[in-house]
């Protein structure tokens, strides 16, 4: 069952967000949001094994509750910010 709600929750994961990455890029810059996109997920790729093993391996338990508190408001705040985001007026700069 877990391995079940792990493989649905990395897709619904990948789905939103590419839709997110697409749907707020004006037309004219989705490659350069696209960049900025893929350059986050670099930037966590690199910086997310090493917070891990600092806050599981290091502090143990409460490392933890921790690292499911940073989860749990990430995805508490991000549809908050997604709406945020699509209420502002979109700005085009050439």
């Amino acid at each position: 069952m877990a391995i079940v709600i792990h493989a649905v929750g990395e897709l619904w994961h990948a789905a939103a967000g590419f839709e997110v990455s697409f749907a707020l890029a004006p037309e004219h810059a989705t490659g350069q949001y696209l960049g900025v996109f893929g350059l986050g997920a670099g930037l966590v790729e690199a910086a997310g094994p090493g917070l891990l093993i600092w806050l599981c391996i290091e502090w143990g338990r409460p490392g933890w509750y921790v690292a499911g508190a940073m989860f749990a408001v990430t995805g508490a705040v991000a549809p908050a910010a997604v709406r945020w985001a699509q209420r502002r007026p979109l700005v085009v700069e050439r």
